[in-house]
């Protein structure tokens, strides 16, 4: 039997198919994270950007610690890893090459939504509710801790 796309509850299957075909230049994204969230939100950014992502997470099946990391490839927010898998928390690194055009003050209040996704995400999966917290560490990556 074929696993339902972890995506679906966000967008229909077919768009999903279709617009992974595309090959568009990552400016556009960029362009709306850095400007639009920004003036849109202001001071209020990171917060609504966490509880957007934790909303998306929770819309986004997963069975495992590893479960988000083709998602997010998929998304394009960035390379996953699962650094620790303990009995209370969960700790990943988050590292994408648009990093080192960001400024630390930025990639704390923006990747709000990455760091909602799995909190999301997680907290859907072990069924219980959870808080994530986000370092930026000097190498351009993000460490992101999930506990419940």
């Amino acid at each position: 039997m074929k696993e339902p796309d972890q995506l679906g509850a966000l967008l229909p299957s077919r768009v999903i198919a279709d617009i992974e075909r595309i090959h568009m230049p990552y400016l556009g994204y960029h362009l709306l994270r850095e400007h639009l969230t920004r003036t849109l939100l202001g001071e209020s950014e990171p917060p609504i950007l966490h509880w957007l992502g934790k909303e998306m997470g929770r819309q986004i099946p997963i069975r495992s610690a590893n479960g988000l990391v083709f998602p997010f490839i998929r998304l394009g927010l960035g390379k996953l890893d699962l650094l620790e898998d303990g009995e209370r928390q969960l700790r990943y690194r988050l590292t994408h090459t648009i990093y080192r055009y960001m400024s630390p003050e930025r990639i704390n209040r923006s990747l709000s939504l990455e760091c909602g996704i799995i909190a999301g995400a997680v907290g859907r999966w072990k069924q219980q509710e959870t808080e994530a917290r986000m370092e930026a560490e000097e190498t351009g990556s993000v460490l992101i801790t999930v506990r419940w």
